[in-house]
């Protein structure tokens, strides 16, 4: 067993803040401090599965700029980034970004136009959090801090006097490469079978959506289970470009109808229009509460506040009364002919969410993170406003429909795979896609292995995740600043910015300590 002081378990958004920020923060006097990264796929780094160049492909933010990461509005503002940016998508034509690049920039003036307001292709985030972590690198060997990346699918935690990991497979060493300002790894051949640290950082990301029952017949691997970690749209394109030539229709089906359904659509809708077969696309979801578009009216900087008065907000105590006074606003807002989105924006401007939040009792902001927060979520899920127009064009076509229904089986058959639902719909479906959602805790069966044994470390959960400490600790040593913890974003903070805070928060606690 090798032997760590930290271990950082997933490489994304927190695994890569994590470590800037602990090597900024360590003294040149604290020498052989030892860092572990662990990463399912290293080929994810940098970005991790929402944000690698690859798992990203055609996919956009759900925000605009201005919502997004504070460092990453700074970076961006870089010329040379810009620039790095526009040298990629012209190298690489298959990702189709030149319609978006014609849009968004002023070649005249080589800027962005619109610059709060822009939606950046994901895989941009890649390129910041590349730069991040060869700042890290480079600072690691001025401060002699060792640092070892290792890919491994991690399956148990034990809590013994250190903790210890092990894998379904065995760790494999790489070895980072930096060259001219682009990072690679390479394989050191080098495979151990457990590492132990006496601290964890755990950067997992979103879950994966839960195991539905299946009878497999055949071998069909048109099936895609996890949407996002096996390679998200560009994944779905190419088994859409395996499939018969001679088939003259084509039956695509989603397990629900959000983000990843949404995402998908703009570049179906492309091979759709362009292609002499016929398509049918089905969304089969319990709910038929989808993303609204993030589209401002013109009445915007107008707008009151109504309800969300400082006098209310002193007054507050009662979870329950920020959904009623949010319910409220948006009726208001929509009877005086603003949209809600411009509510929307206005609330996260100007922090009210979070002054709310801070006016509640411990015991209330519990019930809150519980109950309230998944229903002020629902009310305001707003995606990149192009991936709405290309559904409602496919739905004006009648190419793409809806279904209000569950899962609950799945047959795979040698050529088309059968969904049953349950109001007894039989469904056939060329490719069928899973985007409904993670999982939740209670309901978990294997889909991550490792939960399970923290499930066992802590027992303090819920279905939403575990019950953390304002540092993000589920443990006395264990921090997971993401999703994992039920209190990650009460303030409804856009997911990549919420986890960057909480990441300096977590590191934050384990250097003073």
């Amino acid at each position: 067993t090798m032997d760590f002081n930290i271990i950082i378990l997933g490489f994304g958004v927190i695994g890569s803040e994590s470590l800037f920020e602990l090597i900024r923060g360590l003294k040149s006097k604290n020498k052989n401090i030892n860092i572990a990264i662990i990463e399912k796929n290293i080929d994810n780094i940098p970005g991790g599965v929402a944000y690698s160049k690859l798992n990203s492909k055609h996919g956009f933010f759900n925000n605009p700029l201005r919502l997004s990461n504070l460092d990453f509005i700074k970076w961006i503002k870089r010329k040379q980034n810009i620039e790095k940016l526009i040298r990629f998508i012209k190298i690489n034509q298959s990702y189709d970004l030149n319609n978006w690049l014609c849009k968004n920039l002023d070649f005249k003036q080589k800027r962005i136009k619109k610059f709060s307001e822009i939606y950046f292709p994901r895989l941009l985030y890649s390129f910041f959090l590349e730069d991040k972590i060869i700042k890290s690198l480079k600072l690691a060997v001025k401060k002699s801090i060792n640092i070892k990346f290792y890919e491994a699918n991690v399956a148990d935690i034990k809590k013994k006097n250190q903790l210890i990991f092990s894998s379904l497979n065995k760790f494999m060493e790489f070895k980072p490469i930096i060259n001219n300002g682009n990072l690679s790894f390479r394989n050191m051949k080098k495979k151990i079978t457990s590492i132990s640290s006496s601290k964890v950082i755990i950067g997992n990301g979103i879950l994966p959506p839960k195991h539905i029952y299946e009878i497999k017949n055949t071998n069909n691997d048109n099936y895609i289970w996890d949407f996002y970690s096996e390679g998200g749209t560009n994944n779905l394109i190419n088994k859409l470009r395996k499939l018969e030539k001679n088939k003259k229709l084509i039956k695509l089906v989603f397990i629900g109808n959000k983000a990843g359904l949404l995402e998908a659509i703009p570049k179906l809708e492309n091979i759709i229009t362009k292609s002499n077969k016929r398509f049918k696309i089905i969304s089969v979801a319990k709910s038929s509460l989808s993303l609204e578009k993030a589209e401002k009216s013109k009445k915007l900087n107008f707008y009151k506040f109504r309800f969300f008065t400082s006098k209310n907000i002193q007054n507050l105590n009662k979870s329950q009364k920020i959904l009623e006074l949010l319910s409220k606003e948006f009726y208001y807002a929509k009877k005086s002919g603003y949209n809600k989105y411009d509510v929307w924006t206005l609330i996260l401007k100007k922090n009210i969410i979070s002054k709310c939040y801070k006016k509640l009792s411990v015991k209330e902001k519990i019930k809150y993170n519980d109950k309230i927060f998944p229903l002020i979520r629902n009310l305001t899920r707003y995606t990149y406003p192009e991936t709405i127009y290309s559904k409602e064009r496919l739905q004006n076509r009648k190419i793409l429909t809806f279904i209000k229904d569950k899962v609950i089986k799945i047959k795979k058959n040698k050529t088309n795979i059968l969904l049953i639902t349950e109001k007894n719909n039989k469904i056939l479906s060329d490719i069928l896609i899973n985007v409904s959602g993670p999982v939740d805790l209670n309901s978990m069966d294997g889909e991550v292995p490792f939960i399970q044994s923290l499930k066992k470390i802590n027992k303090n959960y819920n279905h939403r995740g575990f019950f953390a400490d304002k540092n993000f600790r589920i443990d006395e040593n264990i921090y997971a600043p993401g999703t994992l913890s039920s209190n990650f974003n009460p303030n409804r903070l856009t997911l990549i910015r919420a986890v960057s805070e909480n990441s300096k928060k977590a590191v934050k606690h384990i250097l003073k300590n």
